[in-house]
């Protein structure tokens, strides 16, 4: 079983073949390339999941994210973060297969009208396709709140650590 945790949510990555922490200075030495905090590689596939977490209980400052995404500071963010991370992979040679950008926004006081637009906004940011690639940019991007995430990967994929079982 792969579980592996950011802050205050703990993630089940057991149906992946492989899932890492990718945002991790072990990984990437001096760099100030932006990284997404996971990587996992299914079968046809690689997810790049994003955690923000203001829902956190211990969080410094929602107030603050919540400024942050309402101004429009918080997009350009994650877009730089999935094309530092696709770039670092590409590389690597870590790239043969479709990858899925998934940014869970754990935020219950967030407005579905809201997310759906920064989802629109993320994805002008990211063009996945353009006419002279060969490939998209991305096979999927989206933008979940803790919901949404559960039902789209299943219920038993992400919990909250200081709520218990």
């Amino acid at each position: 079983m792969t579980l592996l945790s950011e802050d205050d949510l703990e993630f089940d990555f057991s149906d992946a073949i492989e899932a890492v922490r990718f945002d991790d200075d072990t990984l990437h030495g001096q760099s100030t390339m932006k990284r997404v905090d996971f990587i996992a590689e299914y079968e046809d596939r690689f997810v790049f999941v994003e955690v923000k977490d203001p829902d956190n209980p211990v969080a410094a400052n929602p107030e603050a994210f919540r400024q942050k995404l309402v101004s429009g500071n918080l997009i350009p963010d994650l877009a730089g973060k999935y094309r530092d991370s696709l770039w670092f992979r590409a590389l690597s040679g870590k790239a043969g297969k479709p990858v899925h950008y998934v940014v869970l926004l754990s935020m219950a006081a967030l407005d579905p009208a809201l997310l759906l637009a920064k989802q629109d906004e993320l994805h002008r940011c990211l063009p996945l396709n353009h006419k002279d690639w060969s490939l998209p940019f991305a096979q999927a991007c989206v933008i979940l709140n803790l919901d949404q995430y559960k039902k789209q990967f299943g219920t038993h994929t992400v919990r909250r650590i200081s709520a218990g079982a």
